[in-house]
């Protein structure tokens, strides 16, 4: 698909020094907390009816901040409702290849808060619209790097769903358009943004619990074994006419239409997305990382897991132990798609686990535990410790309230983002590192041959794989060597059908 470059605007000329409304905005959260701004013409949207955003000591502090979201599927049209919640922003573009959904039922639901929205169905016109500010993206996980180099380029603020990339390649790539450009960045890891949560790390990196050497994570689920089914291969129920199933699948290998493989199911097939790991991995071992170092980086991994038990389509693991070893603890990821008991009959669902010498902490969603360990308990003490809900009971009060705000007031240039490039950079590429260990360890039933960049239309039976990972040449070393050879392309394997990662992004 060919890419129009850019043509300079008109009023944008080093001779006069005329700012863009966006570019002043750049410039201001580069310098916040500067009591005051360099004198310079702020150029006035042309959508009138909407402010420019600019400080609040030349403007006003009700000033909104206008944004094009990027994908209105389950996330996206959440994220939506967090922007209008806010009341910080004005959503002004809308972007998703199925327009009768966002025409039929986004729009319903919003009509009365976004009646002038544009809406289109390709990223690049939203890039390319010079009243947005900010874009939202809320797109499968393999579209998250493109719409973001180009948003980026064009120095619009970013707000970018979990996991950053499907590859390690592509997380590369985002991270060094977003350094080079100097633009707000936040991802949507909203737990960072949770007092319960923050209360957690903070316990565990002030040492409440000793020194930590073990870090568990898990996720599971109570799927049924028919899990997503086989997935119904007639596009015409689903896509309407006029609609790009080929640039749906954008730069992977393309695949005949199977509807598991359109919007929220994507997550299960390993073109798209990692699975889990890359699900609530990336939120579970955020927080995990957040605690123990946020530029960390595993020595080795050890993968292990396979489809045991679903009798469906997906080519992810219904069964999953990834263990990363650091310098001096123990990280894992545990999940299962089809059972979600422990040994004692309970359902904890999700959680994240610090053991430290002198006690455990358990974190969710629902708040935290503190356990004594049995060393530093007296006969009567209690088995918890210490418990902390959220402050307020409510997951979208408690997580995503507080994260857009943060954001907003980023890009205000009055704070910084809680979920930056840097950290969302890292927590994608644990996991990465995790799913490409299982990958490169994959088995087929029907003997299929895979050197880690091609995929076969089918899931493995199952993967393992124990590497070593440098973090100086990111890539993967000590192992068997095809096997590590098939890990190292997966973590950066090519992009297809005319899109690319190194070419310029203009829309």
């Amino acid at each position: 698909m060919s890419k129009p470059v850019e043509e300079p605007r008109a009023g944008h000329t080093p001779e006069n020094e005329t700012l863009s409304r966006r570019g002043f905005m750049h410039k201001a959260a580069a310098v916040a907390g500067a009591a005051a701004f360099a004198a310079g013409a702020a150029k006035r949207a042309d959508a009138s009816v909407y402010k420019s955003i600019l400080p609040a000591t030349v403007l006003g502090a009700n000033e909104k901040i206008r944004t094009g979201h990027i994908g209105l599927g389950g996330m996206g049209t959440a994220d939506l409702k967090f922007t209008v919640m806010n009341g910080g922003f004005q959503p002004i573009m809308l972007c998703d290849l199925r327009i009768p959904h966002v025409e039929q039922r986004v729009m319903k639901m919003f009509a009365s808060k976004i009646p002038d929205a544009k809406i289109v169905s390709d990223f690049r016109e939203v890039i390319d619209n010079p009243d947005v500010d900010a874009v939202v993206i809320a797109t499968p996980d393999h579209w998250h790097c493109l719409p973001t180099l180009y948003a980026a380029e064009a120095k619009k603020s970013i707000y970018c769903e979990k996991p950053l990339s499907t590859t390690i390649a592509e997380a590369h790539a985002m991270l060094k358009a977003v350094k080079d450009n100097g633009v707000v960045f936040q991802g949507g890891n909203m737990q960072r943004s949770g007092q319960h949560f923050r209360k957690a790390v903070e316990m565990v990196k002030s040492g409440t619990i000793g020194k930590v050497a073990r870090v568990e994570t898990f996720s599971l689920d109570n799927g049924p074994l028919e899990g997503i089914g086989m997935g119904d291969t007639d596009a015409e129920k689903y896509i309407p006419k006029g609609l790009n199933w080929e640039m749906h699948q954008g730069w992977v290998s393309h695949r005949p239409f199977n509807v598991n493989r359109w919007v929220y199911n994507f997550r299960w097939y390993l073109d798209y997305s990692g699975g889990k790991i890359t699900d609530w991995g990336a939120h579970l071992m955020d927080i995990a990382l957040m605690a123990m170092g946020d530029d960390l980086q595993p020595k080795s991994v050890a993968t292990m897991g396979g489809k045991y038990l679903m009798k469906d389509s997906r080519t992810t693991p219904d069964t999953l132990e990834v263990l990363y070893r650091f310098d001096d603890f123990i990280l894992s990821f545990n999940n299962r798609v089809w059972n979600p008991l422990t040994f004692d009959g309970k359902q904890p669902d999700h959680g994240i686990v610090f053991y430290g010498e002198r006690g455990v902490l358990r974190v969710d969603r629902n708040g935290l535990d503190i356990y004594a360990s049995p060393q530093n308990q007296t006969a009567d003490a209690k088995t918890v410790t210490e418990r902390i809900e959220p402050e307020v009971g409510d997951q979208e009060e408690a997580l995503n309230k507080p994260h857009w705000q943060n954001f907003a007031d980023s890009i205000r240039g009055t704070a910084t983002p809680n979920s930056a490039i840097d950290v969302l950079f890292n927590t994608t590429r644990v996991c990465h590192i995790g799913t490409c260990a299982y990958a490169a360890g994959a088995h087929f039933a029907s003997g299929a041959a895979f050197d880690g960049t091609e995929l076969p239309d089918e899931a493995p039976t199952h993967g393992a794989a124990t590497l070593d990972w440098d973090a100086e040449t990111q890539k993967f070393t000590g192992g068997d060597a095809e096997t590590v050879k098939k890990a190292n392309n997966f973590a950066y394997r090519p992009y297809n059908n005319g899109w690319s990662l190194t070419a310029p992004h203009k829309a």
